[in-house]
């Protein structure tokens, strides 16, 4: 078995844990994605033992009737006690509940990334991991697993003497615990909620956590009431963008399938019952441009635009503001992204928070992340003509560097008071697109409004009626994501029908 030399005897030590381990698959990949979720966890302080994070995050891939589910084979040689052979049996039993309840097997359906399969083996396990072992601590250091597949190949006939060469105290203690409290564990299944679990399946990569802070702000959408509301309102809105394609054209050239029939073409492309007319009806047609060719598929050649999407994250955005800014906030980057657009986030409320960039067809730029805007708080009051002075000059840097013009979003309330001359320098720089939300009663009295290319403002019954708040955003969505649309408009497009009175 090929393990670091550094870590063999930690990681030696764990892989052993896997005879008490009753989901058996034999495919090692999926044994190298296990060891993906506990070092997931490590990463975050949580040392769970590799036999429980191995069953519990397996029932999230495979479905328990359809793999062994029971004590292996040679667990008979360990000679266990009867008490603990008798909580292994519940536990089996446990698992086997818990892998038909809907939440796995929603889970299975959407195919969910490592990282959230971590998250949630954090939230099942983690309470019943502290509730365990209580202020005490292990004494090894826990270890990160190999993440080589050939380690887990063929690993069942050395799991009897792995498990016998290491203290397994902890271990057995904890299948005990688990068989003691596996009311807990259910219920901490049945309790993870599927609306969320569904709108980060549906962000995939974006989803995912990169780093061990990453993971906390993940767990925390799980655990969140204000992130839950936001997930609502999402779902409202996504599945209407989930369809959304780049727009195709036709070529002559040889590249990709048949798409039509055209009158310009190659021979190699020329419709074969051309060939039925006689030579001179034939000769006649094609020096008239009548002969047809089949067309093939192209993409059109328009150049991706830049859109700099900012949320407002100050006091006046808490509530139903913030749930229908980052709801719209996340729905038009989803869209963005399928039409193929780079797309620049960031939250500002007396300061500007760090840019979040997704590149059409890259990841190598990390991704705007989910979990980042379903959970952010701002903290820091508000100074709108500080941000906007400070935007402007990351504006200008990012158009001398792209030489592109980037659209610039605003989602903020409706006394977002910038000075005018800040709002021309952005307008030398950036269109812009304005998304402001009133107060119960009021109107939109800025100074700068006429000089935005777009203006949408949204009143109070589209933040509270969630008929009317889904048709809303789903309006600035279709309006902002709009392909065809010139980069620059000689007037501005406001909105008429949202203004109040």
């Amino acid at each position: 078995m090929a393990l670091p030399p550094q870590s063999r005897d930690a990681a030696a030590r764990e892989l052993g844990s896997l005879a008490l381990s009753v989901v058996r698959v034999d495919n090692p990949m999926l044994g190298l994605r296990a060891a993906q979720w506990r070092n997931g966890l490590v990463r975050v302080g949580l040392d769970v033992p590799f036999w429980a994070v191995h069953d519990v995050g397996m029932l999230a891939l495979v479905d328990p009737e359809a793999v062994p589910l029971g004590p292996r084979p040679s667990l008979a040689r360990l000679q266990l006690g009867a008490g603990s052979a008798e909580a292994l049996a519940d536990y089996a039993e446990t698992l086997m509940e818990i892998g038909q309840s809907e939440v796995l097997e929603k889970a299975r359906q959407w195919r969910l990334g490592d990282d959230l399969i971590s998250v949630l083996l954090l939230r099942v396990l983690g309470p019943l991991w502290e509730r365990f072992r209580g202020p005490q601590r292990r004494g090894q250091s826990p270890a990160l697993l190999p993440l080589d597949p050939e380690v887990y190949r063929d690993l069942e006939p050395q799991l009897p003497e792995l498990f016998r060469a290491s203290d397994r105290e902890d271990d057995v203690g904890f299948l005990e615990h688990v068989a003691r409290e596996r009311l807990r564990l259910i219920t901490a299944v049945e309790q993870i909620d599927l609306d969320t679990l569904r709108l980060l399946g549906m962000f995939g990569a974006e989803a995912n956590a990169a780093n061990a802070l990453n993971v906390l702000d993940l767990l925390n959408v799980f655990e969140s009431p204000e992130a839950n509301d936001i997930v609502n309102f999402s779902l409202d809105l996504l599945p209407s963008v989930l369809e959304t394609k780049r727009a195709s054209g036709q070529q002559s050239f040889a590249v990709d399938g048949y798409s039509g029939v055209e009158r310009r073409g190659t021979l190699d492309s020329l419709v074969l019952s051309e060939l039925a007319f006689d030579a001179d009806l034939f000769d006649r047609r094609f020096v008239e441009n009548e002969v047809f060719y089949y067309a093939r598929e192209k993409q059109h050649e328009e150049d991706r635009r830049l859109h700099y999407v900012c949320v407002d994250a100050s006091a006046s955005m808490r509530g139903q503001r913030a749930v229908f800014a980052r709801g719209l906030a996340l729905t038009l980057i989803k869209k963005l992204h399928l039409q193929g657009e780079d797309v620049y986030f960031r939250f500002f409320d007396s300061r500007l928070y760090e840019v979040q960039h997704a590149r059409a067809g890259r990841s190598d730029t990390g991704g705007i992340s989910v979990p980042y805007v379903l959970c952010f708080k701002g903290e820091r009051g508000r100074n709108y003509a500080k941000v906007f002075g400070l935007l402007a000059n990351d504006l200008q840097r990012l158009q001398r560097r792209e030489r592109r013009s980037p659209i610039l979003y605003v989602l903020t309330h409706a006394q977002c008071h910038v000075p005018v001359e800040t709002v021309d320098r952005l307008r030398s720089i950036a269109r812009l697109y304005g998304v402001f939300m009133l107060p119960s009663e009021g109107r939109l009295e800025l100074d700068y409004a006429s000089r935005l290319d777009t203006l949408q403002v949204v009143d109070e019954a589209s933040l509270f009626e969630r008929d009317a708040r889904a048709k809303r955003a789903l309006e600035i969505v279709d309006d902002a994501a709009k392909t065809r649309e010139p980069l620059v408009d000689e007037d501005a497009r406001v909105s008429r029908a949202s203004l109040p009175g």
